[in-house]
Formats: C-alpha cells, structure tokens, sequence
C-alpha cells in the first residue's frame, strides 16, 4: 500500500469509528457489532504504526473509548485510565518483554500476569474508608458517574475495615451464570436479548433504575490500585486489598520469563472455559510500582502493562448481499451482509470490505460462503472464501456505476481505489457534512446532534451548512418541532452563536476536506490566519507547511478553486461567522525550526514534544532536506540514517539540553 492509500484509508476508518463512539456512549446503542467496531479499530492501528507520519494524537487509536452520556454526570478522572497494547504471538511478547528490559537496564523485572476480564472497566473511590465515588472509563479522561449503581454490587464494600482513601481499577462484569438467567427470563416476556454479558453488563450500569441493576447481579473484581498503595509491589498491595474484604482478580501469579508468561497465557487459553465469567485474554504488567513510573507511559498506553489476547476463531457464512454506503466526503464503502453466525459468543451478520478492489482481491462471488475471523476473540473480519462452496451461477461482485442515495455516477481518482460520489446534494453528503460541522471537534455546536440534524432535514430546515446560522429566523418553527421547546430552542441558538468565534483551524477541520484531519487544519490556520488568506492559498504557501505532501496539497488546493466551496464560505462570512485566529506566540527561539525524534528517550517521548513546542519547534515525524534538527535516543533506526544523506544536524540528548540551555 503507498502512503496515499494509507492516509485515504486512516481518515475514513477514523471517522467511522468517531461516528460509532458517539453512538455507543452518547446514545447507548450501536448499528454494528462490537466485532465489527473493533476490527475497524485493529486496521486503524495496524495502518497508524505502518505509516506513523499519519497519526494523529486525536486519533481514536490514541483514544480509549468515548465520550460520557449527557444524562449522567461527566467527572474528570484525577487518574487518566489508559488502554493497553495487544499482543498476539510468541514474537510479539519476547519484543515487549525486550523493550522493558532494555529500558530498565539493570534492573531485572517481574511480571505479574492475571487473567483479562470481558466487562466494564471502572474506577473505584474510597474516601475515609468509604465507597464515595465509582467513575466508567468514558473517553479515558473523563467518565460517568455511575456510583449508586455501582452500590448494587454486592461482593463490593461499602465501607472498608480501615479507614483508607483508594483510588482503585477494576472490571465490573455479568456471571455467565447471571446472563443466561436474564436472557431466559427477557425471552419469556418478549424482550430482545442481550447479545453477551458484556454488552448486558455495559448496558445494566448505565440504567438510571438502581432497583433493577441489583435485581441484574453484577459482580466486580479488582485488579489495580491507582492511588493509595501500601507498598511498592503490585501483587503485594492486591494481597492487601484483599485481606481488607475488596474482591480481587485471584487468577493470577508472577513470572520472571518469557517462557513462563507464555505458559500462563497458554494455560487461560485452553481453560477459559472453567471460569464463571468471560475473559478474552491476560494481562502482563510489571510488579515493582518504581519500575512502573520509570518506564512511564504514551499517549495511551502503560510501557509497563500489555494484554495477550487468544487466538482467533474462525467460522463460515453465506453472502447474503453487499449494502454500499455513502459517507459524507462521498466515499462509498461496501458492507457484506451475512448469514448470521456465531463467533466466540456473539452472532456477527455485517461485515465493512471496506472497498471493492478488496472484493476483487479476495475473489467475492455471489452467494459465497465466506471465512470470517476473529481475532483476540474479539475482532471480525473476512479472510478468505471456501471455494469448494462456490454455487455454479455464482458471479463475480462487479462495483455499481452510479450512488445507491442519489444515483449520480460515481467517480474514482488514478491514485485512489475508493470510489467516490461527486454530487454535493446527495443526501448522505449533505447529512454527513451537517454532522461532522456541528462536532466537537468541528464547530463544537453544543445542543445540536445527529437526530436533530436528521429532523431539521426531513423539515425542510437545514439542506447545507450556512442554513445552520439561518436556524434564529425559524425560532417559533422550532419550539413548535416535537420534542423541543422554548428552552430548548434558546441554548441551540446560543450555540449556534457562540460557534461564530470558534478557532480558524475548528473551522477548517469543519469544512470536511478529504485529507485534511485536526493536525492539518491547525498547520493550515497558523499559516493562514484568516478565512480570505486560507481562500487564497497557493501551491507555494501549502509546500511550506509542515508535513504537507502531494496529496494533501492537491486536496486543499481543489477544495478552495471550487466555486461551490468559496461561495458557502463567503455565504458564512456574511452570516456573521468570524472565527478567531489560532495563537501563536511570537518570538520563540526556534520558532518554525522543524525538528524530528527517533530512538528510545531517557524521557517519555511526549514529554519532549510538548518541551521542543514549548520553544517554538515544530515536531514533525518524517525526516526531509528541511528538518532543522534530528534528537536521537538509543535504537535509533531509518531516519538516523536518512538524517546523515541529508546532512541533518543529530543530537543527543545532552546536546539538545545545551542547545536549549544556551
């Protein structure tokens, strides 16, 4: 794959999985799998570390998970809760094990290894010895208080025989036992049933009933003191948890070598059977909490924790048909929809191939029966077809010539394998666009959301972006609308107002262009620093920004020569929409100096980002003739070299701490 493939591919896995995040934690629903999201997630990662000049830090791999549901109180963790790394092979667990010892030089470690639950992480509270507080994991930086329901558990305490203050991490799940008691009982009254105990188990502790959450029987075990510890050894301080009463992960031991990590890996693998909850793998973190703090952590993940998931499992399944979808930059993904089936638990029917020279790749006939994979027990994905199934009238899956939502003809770029949709009405286009200007990270148009963009559409409101800031001459048509009121209509209408100041690289990022994610949109509004001066831009204002290439040039560039495109700015404009220049400050000793870091860091590598900005640097991932500095640790590989040809200047980090002192 080049790297234009692989940016195309990066930005619309990204924004599929932002549009599922915000389905299942805003919403509590979901239209796909857990499979099917998490084999998105998988690609988005394995594309992310093949061409990491295309990772963003906003990216949903940086991400643990999503953003807390409006109807519960949102608390900020004092403790970010990370995610882990995964690991699938022998090989791939002698490389961790290598990095941490190489970063702990000579200090050899012991790794604590314990089974990995299937539920619902939780943070834990204990004020004076007191259950004061129980927070979900939410978008690892913020979560949903989720306290009384949490009460319900009864293996938890609510007072502690000491009285300690703990912040503790654990994973609330369902029994498998409690689960299909609930789904017998679901069945007999005509309720649809829960797909897993972990969806049943996510679902009951966001339930506002209190009543029926303790009437569910969940249960909770502890793996994990965050603040608070006894000692500097973690299986000691879970030992003291425990002799205080708290319900702790007791399937675990320690190991001092690879070998017999990978034997208790092996071990679960084959008896995960003989628990009475699910587990999808094991965890290995390091024991000596000093060692921890210094091997630190990335933007999110623990250097000094990972997970082993099992093996994957196959099955088989009959084609039914390919749906194809509309995104909204155009893009059309086909979906494979199947025969449903059971894998490890839950039953998958829909699959993305993401693109049809995909299906052509695997050969995909009509009615095939397709080999479906899941990988860690958890991921999905189409791997192959069973020839020998293949029916006599099957053809081959040839890609549709026009949109399936408006029927104009659809388009594909040379250097691309996406086909696209032209048609800037399309209704999938003009919804998507809607969604993504209103975002977060977008305009940040608090009160608005999908379902009210959807029911402004089929009123007749809003059919393109500037008929947002048009929204205030419809007031009394709005407070009419079902479902909103005057109250309502007022704090959309702030919103909407407020959104007018929002930062020129919000705004740009808004606009949706194909290539041009956050990174890109801030690069673009620090060059620019107006909407007449971004109109303006030249091939030679765009070859000056940092880590722009050919691709992304080529995108703003044809972006703002369309009419179209110019006309809805200016249209915005005189609509009041005046958003505020990005910040910079002036006078930095190394401002617009690129500087590149490779290696292994005495330091975590963030830490060094946010120091070299700090000064005026801009932190680029790929080495070129207009890199200013290369900081090198040790292990340093391509780009040292590729610094050398170019006659880069290297430094250690002693010398970049001379140059910086100096």
């Amino acid at each position: 794959m080049d790297p234009s493939q692989a940016q195309r591919l990066i930005t619309e896995l990204t924004e599929k999985i932002n549009h599922y995040n915000d389905q299942y934690y805003l919403e509590s629903q979901s239209s796909i799998d857990d499979n099917e999201y998490d084999i998105l997630l998988e690609q988005l990662i394995q594309l992310e570390t093949q061409f990491p000049q295309f990772l963003s830090l906003k990216s949903p791999s940086q991400r643990v998970g999503g953003k807390p549901a409006a109807d519960l109180a949102a608390v900020k963790h004092a403790h970010a809760m990370l995610s882990l790394s995964n690991l699938y092979a022998l090989a791939d667990l002698d490389s961790w094990v290598d990095s941490v010892v190489s970063r702990l030089s000579e200090n050899q470690p012991l790794f604590g290894c314990e089974v990995k639950i299937d539920g619902i992480a939780i943070s834990l509270i204990y004020r004076n010895g007191l259950l004061s507080q129980a927070i979900t994991r939410g978008d690892g930086e913020t979560g949903d208080d989720v306290t009384q329901n949490t009460r319900t558990i009864r293996s938890l305490p609510l007072e502690l025989p000491q009285p300690l203050n703990l912040e503790l991490r654990g994973e609330i799940f369902l029994p498998r036992q409690r689960f299909e008691l609930i789904n017998q009982q679901r069945h007999k009254e005509g309720l649809p049933l829960f797909k897993n105990p972990r969806n049943a188990a996510a679902g009951t502790i966001r339930i506002k009933d209190s009543k029926l959450v303790s009437q569910r029987g969940l249960d909770v075990l502890i793996y994990d003191i965050v603040a608070g510890q006894i000692g500097q050894r973690h299986s000691k301080n879970l030992d003291f948890l425990a002799d205080l009463g708290l319900p702790v992960n007791f399937h675990r031991t320690n190991c001092s070598t690879v070998k017999e990590i990978y034997a208790f890996c092996m071990h679960w693998e084959k008896a995960k059977s003989e628990l009475p909850f699910d587990i999808d793998g094991v965890v290995i973190k390091i024991d000596d909490l000093e060692q921890r703090r210094a091997l630190g952590v990335t933007a999110k993940s623990p250097r000094w924790a990972t997970a082993w998931k099992f093996k994957a499992e196959k099955a088989k399944s009959r084609l039914i048909s390919i749906e194809n979808a509309i995104g909204r930059t155009g893009t059309l993904t086909p979906v494979a929809n199947l025969e449903p089936v059971e894998l490890m638990g839950t039953e998958v029917k829909r699959a993305t191939l993401h693109n049809y020279d995909q299906i052509a790749r695997l050969g995909i006939h009509t009615n095939d029966t397709l080999i479906v994979e899941k990988g860690g027990d958890i991921i999905p994905k189409i791997v192959g077809i069973d020839f020998t199934q293949r029916q006599q009238n099957a053809k081959p899956i040839l890609p549709p010539e026009n949109c399936p939502i408006c029927g104009s003809r659809l388009s594909r770029l040379a250097e691309e394998v996406d086909l696209h949709c032209d048609n800037l009405s399309c209704p999938a286009i003009t919804e998507g666009s809607l969604e993504h200007f209103i975002s977060k990270k977008a305009m940040d148009i608090q009160s608005f959301g999908q379902a009210m963009i959807r029911l402004f559409i089929q009123k007749g409101l809003v059919g393109e972006i500037p008929d947002i800031y048009l929204l205030h001459e419809k007031r009394d048509t709005l407070i009419a609308l079902e479902g909103l009121g005057e109250k309502s209509v007022e704090n959309l209408l702030e919103a909407i107002e407020l959104s007018k100041t929002r930062p020129l690289n919000n705004f740009i990022y808004a606009l949706g262009i194909r290539h041009i994610g956050e990174k890109a949109a801030k690069s673009i509004a620090a060059k620019t620093g107006s909407i007449p001066r971004f109109l303006d831009l030249t091939d030679k204002d765009l070859d000056s920004v940092p880590d722009f290439g050919p691709i992304m040039i080529s995108s703003i560039l044809s972006w703002i020569r369309n009419p179209d495109h110019v006309q809805m700015v200016e249209t915005l404009m005189r609509l009041g929409l005046n958003p505020e220049p990005l910040e910079i400050a002036d006078g930095l000793p190394f401002a617009n100096q690129r500087i590149v870091i490779t290696g292994t860091l005495s330091q975590p590598r963030e830490t060094w980002k946010k120091r070299l900005e700090s000064v005026g640097f801009q932190v680029s991932s790929a080495i070129s003739g207009k890199t200013s500095y290369l900081l090198v640790g040790k292990d340093a590989g391509s780009k040292l070299e590729k610094a050398s040809k170019l006659n880069v200047p290297i430094l250690s980090e002693s010398e970049m701490e001379s140059l910086l002192d100096g």
